[in-house]
């Protein structure tokens, strides 16, 4: 068993249900096991990306597998949901990122791990620091610490509080 985080963004379509069969999906795979939910925060789109805001949150747990296996769970939610494979600098219906998997350091053509643009993405940083209070594994610092140093300003919003342990985020019908 491995803990992972994964950060997941929508900006197209109803986004928060995005979210939410985006993670179904993960937790339907076999390998998967206990997990949490960070809150979802509302956040513009940065680094070129196209479209209107982002919802943001983490999902965090533990993986019966390894980390190649959990990254095509992830490509595959993301088809699932109507993503293009190669994301440029388009609008996502889902996008997610494997942000990190245990202690494991990579850096090859398909993966890299510790996700590189943690430490300057305030969008993956805050629901982070929610579901992750210990270092960051590869990076020796906490999301907090890395939060207070980020140098993205962008403007974040919560939009739904953390859900219980085991829960998924209450959205009104």
């Amino acid at each position: 068993m491995t803990e992972f985080a994964l950060g997941m963004g929508s900006n197209l379509g109803n986004r928060i249900k995005n979210l939410i069969e985006g993670t179904r999906f993960l937790l339907s795979r076999l390998d998967m096991g206990l997990f949490r939910l960070s809150g979802v925060y509302e956040t513009p789109p940065v680094e070129g990306v196209e479209g209107g805001s982002f919802l943001n949150c983490v999902f965090a747990g533990n993986f019966y597998g390894p980390a190649t296996e959990l990254q095509k769970n992830c490509r595959e939610a993301e088809i699932l949901m109507g993503s293009r494979i190669r994301k440029d600098n388009s609008a996502r219906t889902l996008d997610i990122d494997l942000l990190f998997f245990g202690d494991v350091i990579r850096n090859d053509k398909d993966l890299t791990l510790p996700h590189p643009g943690i430490q300057r993405r305030r969008f993956v940083l805050k629901p982070l620091s929610d579901v992750w209070s210990g270092k960051i594994p590869g990076l020796k610092s906490t999301p907090g610490e890395l939060l207070n140093k980020c140098s993205d300003k962008s403007s974040i919003q919560s939009i739904y509080e953390i859900p219980s342990k085991g829960c998924f985020w209450e959205v009104p019908g």
